[in-house]
């Protein structure tokens, strides 16, 4: 299709297609996220006497009963995204589309370890994509570029819904496909949809965002300044373990006799394992122990699970459970995504900051340590540092965008080459795409 004959036609459908995909990703995050939190809350009366098998039976019902039939609705999500948006304009699956949603909800609701944003981009990109192409196909339109952008659009639109910020929905979208650049004509419909699915969430459905806080006014004092570098590089280095743990695990747990199903179950076992040394706080989503940090009320949250250690000891714990934890589930290949768990891994390396440098839990400091830890952990491992600095700063507050930005510069310039999704085949994010 030629752009230059009929643009007017061209930027009318692009905004069409951004305002309905991203609002149809703000209803799909919405029914999701009410079906997943019953279901965790339901899950533990199913066997209340050894509910520490839970994850091996999500294990078993999601191995075998789903990915033993589409294993494209495994995994994390963003990587399938990113390949088909490169490499096949957009083109999604629409059996592994809808397959994803009760994959992830049984993962997470059986207390794998996870996040909602990655299955949540794949489900939105997937139905965005399919819906668009069957809506041109009906009027005989070229469909090729239209699809891909609906892809981005769906993504972004379940990005911002899920953390109320178009802004980093839409960079997300756009700067994940790209290694070294980020094109702007994938990034004005990605920010537009994420304007639509915000709007349609907040003033609509009255959802809130995933992760609220109130964080008192930030104080720019220079002790806090000077240990914001330090904060970014710990919290970039906690990163690129989770990288190189995720990567070792799943290799091992991909090797095993039997493919899919059996890997699933095995990444269930280890979960389940983990429970048993009561490890359940750092299970499925983390949210509770999420709360917990973002609160500065940590002890009193997780004093039942690990009673007698010290503040250091506690959270550096929950770090290395919580990088094995999904590494187990989505490296075996059951549907989990990585946002929430380093959205949890960074705002524990934040509080493990603040408890060494002796910042007080609840103080500004300790909030600036958080925000920086966040935005670094996300940027080295997914390599997104302005979506991270925005998503962070949409979570925070616009007084705390400067740890942000130290936190997602740093990040940046040290681990620039690394990404997550190198390990799933597409690491050649900068291929390029049919142009506009």
């Amino acid at each position: 299709m030629d752009t230059e004959e009929q643009p007017l036609s061209f930027l009318s459908m692009r905004i069409l297609i951004a305002a309905v995909v991203g609002s149809v990703s703000a209803l799909i995050v919405a029914l999701f996220n009410t079906l997943l939190e019953t279901v965790i809350e339901k899950t533990p009366m199913l066997i209340p006497s050894v509910p520490f098998l839970l994850p091996l039976i999500g294990a078993l019902i999601v191995g075998f009963a789903i990915l033993r039939w589409i294993p494209e609705s495994g995994g994390e999500g963003v990587p399938s995204y990113i390949l088909s948006v490169n490499h096949r304009q957009g083109r999604l699956s629409l059996p592994a589309t809808i397959c994803k949603v009760p994959a992830t909800i049984i993962t997470l609701g059986f207390y794998g370890s996870g996040g909602i944003v990655g299955p949540l981009t794949r489900i939105c990109a997937g139905f965005g994509s399919s819906l668009t192409g069957a809506w041109l196909k009906l009027l005989k339109k070229d469909r090729d570029e239209y699809i891909r952008i609906a892809a981005i659009c769906g993504v972004s639109g379940a990005v911002s819904a899920i953390f109320h910020s178009p802004l980093g929905g839409g960079f997300f979208a756009a700067e994940i496909l790209r290694k070294d650049n980020m094109r702007y004509s994938d990034l004005l419909p990605s920010v537009l949809a994420g304007g639509f699915s915000v709007a349609l969430s907040s003033f609509v459905l009255k959802r809130n965002p995933l992760l609220s806080i109130e964080t008192p006014a930030a104080r720019s004092d220079t002790a806090t300044m000077l240990w914001l570098p330090v904060v970014a590089l710990v919290a970039s280095l906690i990163g690129i373990i989770f990288i190189f743990v995720f990567n070792m695990v799943s290799k091992r747990l991909c090797r095993l006799p039997g493919g899919r199903p059996v890997s699933a179950l095995a990444g269930g076992a280890l979960v389940s394992l983990l429970w048993l040394l009561n490890a359940r706080l750092v299970l499925s989503t983390s949210m509770p122990l999420l709360n917990a940090i973002t609160a500065g009320d940590i002890r009193s949250v997780t004093a039942s699970y690990f009673s007698g250690v010290n503040m250091v000891t506690l959270l550096a714990s929950a770090i290395l459970i919580k990088i094995f934890a999904t590494s187990f589930t989505v490296g075996s290949g059951m549907s989990g995504g990585f946002t929430g768990p380093l959205i949890v891994i960074g705002t524990a390396s934040g509080a493990l900051m603040s408890a060494l440098t002796g910042a007080a839990a609840g103080s500004p400091a300790y909030y600036s340590f958080l925000a920086c830890s966040m935005a670094a952990v996300l940027g080295s491992a997914m390599n997104i540092p302005l979506a991270a600095v925005m998503i962070t700063t949409a979570i925070f507050g616009s007084g705390y965008i400067f740890p942000a930005v130290i936190g997602g510069i740093i990040s940046f310039i040290i681990f620039k080459p690394r990404t997550i999704y190198e390990y799933f085949g597409v690491s050649d994010v900068t291929a390029p795409t049919a142009a506009p």
